[in-house]
């Protein structure tokens, strides 16, 4: 039998068997990798988006101003309506903020009258913010103002109309309610105002008198109040008017003493269908002779046409007593 060298011989290894421990490492971090790797993303960018909401953040926003005055000035001039605010806080704070919070109230209430710079500082201002948001500064950081009494002033009222009545009439008048209206509002800007105008009646059409009740007044300027701002008015539409002379008019004295010349020569204005039927002998002068050179006192005119004509001129508009 042929002997083996030992040397040659081939040993063969038995691979070792893994512990728990390698095992347990084994599923941890090759199992699923790639969940594992997901689950792990998410979780840092969680972790990141918390830790952000946390660091302090500066942003600039626009804010309405809300200026408190002294009661007895107003403000004349016109300051900006909104500045811009710095405001430092977390993200979640500043994403809380809500419109009403975007309201800076200024007091110069302690001004005087006249041109003023007020300057928003944190003690003249106040915002009602979230817990942990501040005020940083504003833009711009002062503001021009001009304090002026307040003064109240009756104005006459300026009627707007629009169109044109219906073929054959005519706009004859408009009588408000009250003939002027009260308005409040800095000195200057209430000096300067002549009329309170109406907001606009429309005459399209219309063939006869008409009321308009609780009609606006329409002042434009914003910082004057009006006091009185509706008023009533009686508008007079009526048959187009027409002129018509008279010669022969008989003329008598107040006191019925005879007057020279005894008859004149008469111009009427009113609606053409009443001045056709008007005659001569409907129409008589009266002249007050205790007057120098004896004036025209009125007309006497039969009842239905008495407040619808007018006396335009009378020829000659002398008289004398006959002696």
């Amino acid at each position: 039998m042929p002997f083996q060298d030992v040397d040659e011989t081939d040993v063969v290894e038995v691979p070792r068997q893994p512990t728990a421990f390698e095992r347990g490492a084994r599923r941890m971090f090759l199992q699923d990798w790639s969940l594992k790797l997901l689950a792990l993303a998410i979780t840092l960018a969680l972790w990141l988006a918390v830790t952000g909401q946390n660091e302090p953040l500066t942003i600039r926003t626009p804010v309405q101003l809300n200026l408190i005055r002294p009661s007895n000035l107003d403000i004349s001039n016109d300051p900006p309506k909104t500045v811009e605010v710095v405001l430092n806080g977390s993200r979640a704070n500043l994403q809380s903020l809500s419109p009403l919070d975007l309201v800076a109230t200024v007091d110069v209430s302690d001004h005087a009258a006249g041109e003023r710079v007020i300057r928003l500082s944190l003690d003249r201002v106040t915002m009602q913010l979230p817990e942990g948001v501040k005020i940083e500064s504003f833009q711009p950081s002062t503001i021009p103002i001009r304090l002026e009494p307040r003064i109240e002033r009756q104005v006459p009222v300026d009627v707007k109309t629009d169109g044109t009545p219906a073929d054959g009439y005519e706009l004859y008048g408009i009588n408000p309610a009250h003939a002027t209206v009260r308005v409040r509002g800095p000195a200057s800007r209430i000096e300067a105002l002549q009329k309170a105008p109406t907001e606009t009646i429309s005459l399209s059409g219309r063939n006869e008198s008409f009321t308009a009740s609780r009609v606006a007044i329409d002042i434009a300027d914003q910082k004057l109040e009006v006091l009185d701002p509706l008023v009533d008015l009686a508008i007079e539409v009526g048959e187009k008017r027409s002129q018509k002379s008279f010669s022969g008019v008989a003329v008598r004295s107040i006191t019925g003493v005879e007057v020279r010349p005894a008859t004149a020569e008469v111009i009427l204005r009113g609606p053409a269908s009443v001045l056709y039927e008007l005659r001569p002998e409907d129409v008589k002068v009266v002249v007050d002779m205790s007057a120098t050179g004896g004036s025209v006192a009125g007309l006497e005119l039969p009842p239905s046409v008495k407040d619808r004509v007018k006396l335009l001129a009378v020829r000659p508009s002398q008289f004398s007593l006959i002696r």
